[in-house]
């Protein structure tokens, strides 16, 4: 502690110095090791007296001493507080031979001394590795999305016509010399073969999101919740309200399509009332618009929230009610990628409303495609 005080020239240096949890060093113009704090004996196992032998040159691999005998030369012609290594990655060397990644700043004292404090960022480097790892195993896991995706659309889809249309044949020209199990099994394989082909196409649509953008643009949401009205057609016994002030947005019209069309697609296939009501709505929220698509169909229980919105996902069986299980899923990623979120409000037998966000400040992946 004595020793503390005399080379930092004050009480309180020296104490802050004895306590500081991060390694500090002081060395002198010649870069021979002063004083080491304790933090700094644990970080490179050498005890106090072992330091006052050292160079801070002995700190580091050989490999880079002489590279940094010349920097330190130049650093006591003008020196200032800085971050040593700007930009690059600097290793420490500990007494067992072992290296770190480091980060140290440098500070001029009094008679040419210099204070360097050293950070070990190993579990930070850790982590950024893992993160780079990270990166490209979904770059390639993309990759072979990509590659299925061209799969599916071309080696599964050119099968899967020929069986519908040999399907559509049958029934068309020789449904007459079948007897009602037959026709019932026609009637069933011509159905399934639809659903498959759905299926695809859900996959596909699915696949394709976040990987090929359009340029967004002033998107008119009465407009465009007019168009998928239409598009849909629904059955007369269901009406479809619109809220009279939806908002114009800035964003990419082939998703926004997409994610109504099956909020509305889905809400129309399990109305299970003889009037049923859907409303389009939209409410502003400080930081982003927030849309609704009402129902006063059957309801769903809230353990199945967040069930719905997976991938194949359907609460009833598919032969009562026709549905692919994509839909939702479509809708999730769609608006998660837009920077906004989903979810729903719902009770068995009170209706659901389906809730999602558009924000006012479109992200940066949406913005710089």
């Amino acid at each position: 502690m004595i020793a503390a005080r005399n080379i930092l020239n004050g009480h309180d240096a020296g104490w802050l110095m004895e306590i500081a949890a991060d390694a500090m060093l002081v060395a002198d113009t010649d870069g021979r090791i002063l004083l080491a704090n304790p933090a700094a004996e644990r970080l490179f196992g050498y005890g106090t007296d072992e330091f006052t032998r050292l160079t801070v040159e002995d700190l580091i691999p050989r490999r880079f001493r002489l590279a940094h005998t010349e920097k330190r030369a130049a650093y006591a012609e003008h020196p200032e507080y800085r971050k040593m290594g700007s930009g690059l990655t600097l290793c420490g060397l500990r007494k067992d031979g072992s290296e770190f990644a480091t980060d140290i700043s440098i500070t001029p004292i009094e008679s040419g001394r210099v204070l360097a404090t050293v950070y070990d960022i190993t579990p930070r480097k850790q982590l950024e590795e893992q993160k780079l790892r990270m990166i490209h195993e979904l770059e390639s896991v993309n990759e072979e999305l990509k590659n299925f995706a061209y799969v599916v659309s071309h080696d599964l889809k050119a099968p899967l016509r020929a069986i519908g249309s040999l399907a559509d044949w049958i029934a068309a020209d020789q449904s007459e010399r079948l007897d009602a199990e037959g026709q019932e099994h026609l009637r069933l394989l011509i159905q399934r073969v639809r659903r498959l082909d759905g299926l695809i196409d859900g996959v596909l649509r699915y696949s394709r999101i976040g990987r090929i953008h359009e340029a967004v643009s002033a998107v008119d949401f009465n407009e465009l919740a007019r168009e998928v009205i239409d598009a849909l057609a629904p059955p007369s016994h269901i009406a479809v309200s619109v809220g009279t002030d939806l908002p114009t947005l800035a964003v990419e019209r082939t998703g926004m399509q997409q994610v109504l069309q099956n909020l509305l697609s889905n809400a129309i296939r399990y109305l299970d009332k003889p009037e049923g009501r859907i409303a389009i709505d939209c409410a502003e929220q400080p930081d982003a618009w927030q849309f609704s698509v009402a129902d006063n169909g059957p309801g769903i229980a809230e353990r199945h929230f967040e069930r719905i919105f997976q991938l194949f996902q359907t609460l009833h069986p598919r032969d009562r009610v026709e549905s692919t299980g994509v839909g939702l899923s479509i809708v999730k990623k769609i608006v998660e990628q837009s920077g906004g979120r989903v979810w729903l409000d719902s009770e068995p037998g009170q209706g659901s409303i389906f809730y999602f966000t558009v924000p006012k400040q479109a992200p940066a992946t949406q913005l710089n495609p």
